[in-house]
């Protein structure tokens, strides 16, 4: 894989973020990432998943391509559960949990390998599916969202598309984090008032938080009181039920 990428493809890069964060939301993603993506690496489309884990249905399936868009929520797809963990690269994500990698159906098969495997000659092979191309935007027990890319011809993608989707990845999950918000009319909070209130949802006490975050609790309440405010919760849990699903979730540890 290169090391760099050209500055024309950063700028097409950051235009494409750029124009997701202004785009109208949808229950996916922005269709402008979408159409942009896919002027920005060929394919045939590109697709957005959101994957309900537990509940074994998909919440989201978005494809976009030449002039046309397809969205369609909340489904079942009971073969997709029961026979994609057969099919690696449907689950190399929530086995792995790495996120940071962007994988293609040939660094899991043959181009043989790939034929006579049941799953793609049920789910692919018929829309006339050849290469693959996808990276994980996140990979939680409730949910998994994916970006996908689709080539039914041709040459697989190459080490700069790869480069390009992988150095993309954590922006396209801002945007789309970015646009949920929007939608749901969620307010914007800071970076440390999300800290607190990750904190707060986990059950810590306004000292408990102080320690972790190494800053007073006077401090801590006035964050709280900021959170309230923009919120228009009047608890902590009822601040965390409204945010939290629209904010990533790293784990907060004590800092020795």
């Amino acid at each position: 894989m290169p090391d760099f990428l050209a500055a024309k493809d950063l700028r097409a890069l950051m235009a494409v973020v750029e124009d997701g964060k202004q785009d109208k939301p949808t229950a996916a993603m922005p269709w402008a990432v979408l159409e942009g993506l896919g002027k920005l690496i060929a394919c045939d489309f590109v697709s957005f998943f959101d994957f309900d884990m537990a509940g074994r249905r998909k919440v989201a399936t978005q494809e976009a391509t030449a002039g046309e868009r397809e969205l369609w929520t909340d489904f079942e797809d009971d073969q997709y559960f029961d026979e994609g963990p057969d099919f690696l690269p449907t689950v190399y994500f929530t086995r792995t949990g790495d996120l940071s990698r962007v994988i293609g159906w040939s660094g899991f098969f043959t181009r043989r390998e790939l034929r006579n495997h049941p799953f793609f000659a049920e789910q692919f092979a018929p829309e006339g599916r050849q290469h693959a191309m996808m990276t994980g935007l996140t990979d939680m027990p409730d949910h998994a969202r994916r970006i996908a890319f689709w080539r039914d011809s041709g040459r697989d993608f190459s080490p700069r598309d790869r480069l390009i989707l992988q150095v993309l990845r954590p922006h396209l999950y801002e945007v789309y984090l970015d646009a949920q918000r929007r939608r749901n009319a969620v307010p914007r909070l800071t970076r440390r008032e999300q800290e607190v209130l990750r904190l707060a949802a986990q059950g810590r006490s306004n000292a408990e938080i102080a320690r972790l975050l190494f800053i007073t609790v006077s401090t801590v309440r006035k964050h709280l009181e900021h959170i309230y405010d923009r919120t228009g919760a009047r608890s902590r849990t009822a601040a965390a039920a409204l945010v939290m699903p629209h904010l990533h979730t790293p784990t907060i540890t004590s800092r020795t």
